[in-house]
């Protein structure tokens, strides 16, 4: 149940990371993207999930989930994303 609950809001949060970052990409370049996924594109998901999703939270907040441990959960899923992405992107240039 837990594990579906953090993959739910990291959908969720990502959802509105990835465009954003997607849009960066496409002006900055594939590294900057990858950089923004991990970092400030949490935030950007952050605001998203709360402007549309709020109510949400009384779901996490019932299974022992605190905002800050969603986001570390989310911040470290990314960063590992970005930096298998990064590899990726090192070996095939």
């Amino acid at each position: 149940m837990y594990n579906k609950a953090i993959l739910k809001y990291l959908l969720a949060i990502n959802m509105f990371n990835a465009p954003f970052c997607f849009i960066i990409g496409l002006g900055f370049g594939v590294l900057w993207s990858l950089i923004f996924f991990s970092s400030f594109g949490i935030f950007i998901g952050y605001v998203g999930f709360q402007t549309f999703k709020k109510n949400e939270y009384y779901t996490y907040y019932n299974l022992g989930f605190t905002k800050i441990k969603l986001l570390k959960k989310v911040w470290l899923v990314n960063m590992s994303i970005s930096f298998l992405l990064f590899i990726i992107y090192i070996i095939l240039q």
